[in-house]
């Protein structure tokens, strides 16, 4: 996957295109820092890592994410043994209203021989099949009109 990455003072962002759904939640979050009719269309000196941090987290395709650095510019890791126990990560997959399935945990998504093509938090799947980024959501259900009342087993 081609990612751009745009470093800051203890933030690194990062930008896949292939899986943004041009929300404009980022946007409409922080406008200065995410300014989509400019190039580059993110600024991010324009805000404080915390801030950024902040608001990637709201990003509903995954395409944007981060990584903390330290002022030297080293990645800020914990490894298991700082890390308090916890149960294994679980990976949920929710169909949303009339839109794509929602895919959250450690996810790893492999192409047909087995590489890998995306690994993350958070992806949203095509489920309407006119996404233009297939296997990826691109937003096209909105534009179809696609519509789904389609519900697991026993779901009320």
């Amino acid at each position: 996957m081609a990612r751009r990455d745009y470093p800051t003072e203890g933030i690194t962002v990062h930008w896949g295109a292939e899986v943004c759904q041009h929300s404009g939640i980022c946007a409409a979050t922080l406008p200065r820092v995410f300014r989509p009719q400019e190039r580059p269309w993110i600024r991010a000196d324009h805000a404080d890592a915390d801030t950024l941090a902040q608001a990637i987290d709201r990003c509903p395709s995954g395409a944007l994410s981060y990584t903390r650095t330290t002022s030297e510019g080293a990645h800020q890791m914990t490894t298991d043994a700082d890390a308090p126990e916890a149960a294994a990560p679980q990976v949920t997959i929710t169909p949303t209203e009339d839109g794509p399935y929602e895919v959250r945990g450690p996810v790893s998504l492999l192409t047909s021989n087995g590489r890998p093509l995306r690994e993350g938090e958070k992806l949203f799947l095509c489920r309407c099949g006119q996404s233009a980024k297939k296997p990826y959501c691109d937003g096209s259900h909105k534009r179809v009109g696609f519509r789904s009342t389609v519900r697991a087993k026993g779901e009320d």
